[in-house]
């Protein structure tokens, strides 16, 4: 599906979530919870914590769907909702200051980025893993999810030029990763 195809059943499904059909809550869990428990396996370093966020992501979800104002950003707030109880299970276990380590970057800092078309998803996806969890955070969301470099600062709550700072960073330690290797099939 394309984008705004995308939103609109988005949009839809937040709406029929937010009217109670219960039907609704089934598919959305349905549309959401592989790449949201990905993206929380990534963020978190671990799959089983991983399922145990996504189901207060959940809990959470069904108690404040009706607050979700913009219905066509169902996504986001999803995203933002998992990444806010990743960050509070990450501070009850000290990694919170890792994941938030910050560099400033120029603007223009995104030229020169390396590229990674020779390199195999599954070496991508366990490279992943050695990543700080910041780093991890914002290459899944803006490579796997398509989000915005906005959508990210929405979800991360940072500014938008943090986000290409870390976005930068990330491919280039993914890129180093890649380069000494042994990340090929397990």
């Amino acid at each position: 599906m394309d984008r705004p195809t995308d939103r609109v059943r988005d949009e839809l499904l937040a709406l029929r979530c937010q009217a109670g059909e219960p039907a609704a809550f089934a598919e959305l869990i349905a549309a959401f919870e592989r790449p949201l428990r990905y993206y929380l396996a990534k963020l978190l370093g671990d799959e089983d914590r991983a399922y145990d966020v996504l189901q207060d992501v959940w809990m959470q979800t069904i108690r404040s769907i009706r607050q979700l104002v913009e219905p066509a950003a169902l996504k986001v707030w999803l995203y933002r909702l998992a990444h806010g109880r990743a960050v509070d299970h990450l501070r009850r276990r000290r990694v919170r200051q890792e994941a938030e380590q910050d560099r400033a970057l120029p603007e223009d800092a995104a030229v020169g980025d390396p590229e990674f078309t020779r390199f195999d998803a599954q070496a991508v996806h366990r490279a992943l893993d050695e990543l700080q969890p910041g780093h991890r955070e914002v290459l899944v969301l803006f490579f796997l999810e398509d989000l915005s470099l906005e959508e990210i600062a929405d979800v991360v709550g940072r500014p938008v030029g943090t986000v290409k700072s870390r976005l930068h960073y990330a491919r280039r330690s993914l890129h180093d990763l890649l380069a000494r290797g042994g990340y090929g099939p397990a």
